[in-house]
């Protein structure tokens, strides 16, 4: 009996479709990862905004109508100024600490999934909308890591994050 010269080709063939597929699941896989970073950014941009809208001196809001952080620890120390909230609670004197480190503190906290990669997220500016009394946090995190080299993609991820403060009383 004579062998079809078609004989033999669904093995090639069938090697090369398992080769294709497995590959499209291997970027898709990575893709995914790197969508899943960006989320975790943006997720550490809001808590930085919330984190830094909670550093508001609400004070100087109701006497004079301006929206401005709170001072840092060292300008606290010489105006005394404490956390009265931490010291009704725990009976412990401490300063409030400065919005900057705040947000910085509450973006990190929040980007677990970047952490765990040893991929760092950076506070990069902090700015007030004192119109529409919003704060807004810039957050960055180089994400060049996630992606095999041989895909095109950019490598810092920036993401604005942004808060409401609701602000209360006279100013």
């Amino acid at each position: 009996m004579k062998r079809k010269p078609e004989s033999g080709q669904i093995i090639p063939f069938f090697i090369f479709i398992i080769m294709a597929l497995g590959l499209m699941t291997a970027v898709s896989l990575q893709i995914g990862r790197i969508v899943y970073a960006r989320g975790e950014v943006g997720k550490a941009a809001d808590a930085a905004a919330l984190a830094a809208a909670a550093r508001l001196d609400v004070i100087t809001y109701r006497e004079t109508g301006s929206l401005v952080f709170l001072p840092d620890a060292a300008a606290l120390a010489a105006a005394a100024r404490l956390d009265v909230i931490t010291y009704r609670e725990t009976g412990s004197l401490v300063f409030l600490p400065d919005a900057a480190a705040t947000a910085q503190d509450y973006a990190s906290r929040n980007a677990s999934f970047l952490a765990s990669r040893g991929i760092g997220v950076t506070v990069n500016q902090i700015w007030l909308d004192a119109g529409s009394q919003t704060v807004f946090v810039s957050v960055s995190a180089d994400l060049a890591s996630l992606l095999p080299g041989f895909l095109e993609h950019r490598g810092v991820y920036t993401v604005t994050g942004f808060a409401r403060a609701r602000m209360q009383g006279t100013p």
